[in-house]
């Protein structure tokens, strides 16, 4: 009688055989993270009727960054499928930029408040590390304290913002007195609308020299 318990004794067949069924033990699904159905549908009403085109991927980041506090990986997943882009796609832009702060399975997400200060060389030479350390040694409940690439800045060295809020010259009493007003929101500066720059003459003379009058 053939010894069909040792390997040698099996048939090319009888071998390719044994060979699927230990491989058909294995558990058949998708690889890799998968989309859960809740993050999905906070994702797309969140989108509403946004265009999902893959070259509005940062402007998508920051719409869950600022409605959130933070990007969780499963809002990633949900958002690539959103867009037609991998997530690792997603993934690298999300961690490229400093002011997204992507929460991965298990990290808590970030306090509500975030004080940046600028480590960009010539805030650095201005006294930013300085107002770091001190900031650090405060408590200022759920505030959390990081450094921040150049804020392109310079001439207000040293810059610091919070929340959305840039601080020029900053040191720790304007900080302190954003942080008690709650003037949170960026100061935007008065500016010409580009439709009343049109209407005021606006590109009048580049007109000009396009028609050659």
């Amino acid at each position: 009688m053939k010894d069909t318990t040792h390997p040698s004794t099996l048939s090319a067949n009888e071998k390719e055989n044994s060979v699927g069924l230990r491989k058909s033990k294995r558990p058949i699904g998708p690889k890799g993270r998968q989309v859960t159905k809740d993050a999905l549908q906070d994702v797309q009403a969140l989108l509403g009727n946004r265009l999902r085109h893959p070259g509005l991927l940062i402007e998508h980041l920051h719409l869950l960054q600022d409605h959130w506090g933070y990007l969780s990986t499963d809002h990633l997943a949900a958002l690539a499928e959103e867009v037609g882009l991998s997530q690792s796609e997603v993934y690298e832009v999300a961690t490229f930029y400093a002011h997204f702060d992507v929460v991965r399975d298990g990290e808590d997400p970030p306090p509500k408040i975030t004080i940046r200060v600028c480590d960009s060389v010539t805030c650095a030479m201005l006294g930013a590390d300085e107002l770091r350390t001190r900031l650090e040694s405060q408590s200022y409940g759920d505030v959390r304290i990081v450094r921040s690439p150049c804020m392109g800045r310079c001439d207000s060295a040293p810059t610091a913002q919070v929340a959305r809020r840039y601080v020029d010259n900053a040191n720790v009493s304007s900080i302190e007195r954003i942080l008690k007003e709650g003037t949170f929101t960026a100061d935007v500066p008065n500016y010409t609308a580009f439709e009343d720059y049109e209407n005021d003459g606006g590109y009048t003379l580049l007109r000009e020299c396009i028609g050659g009058a």
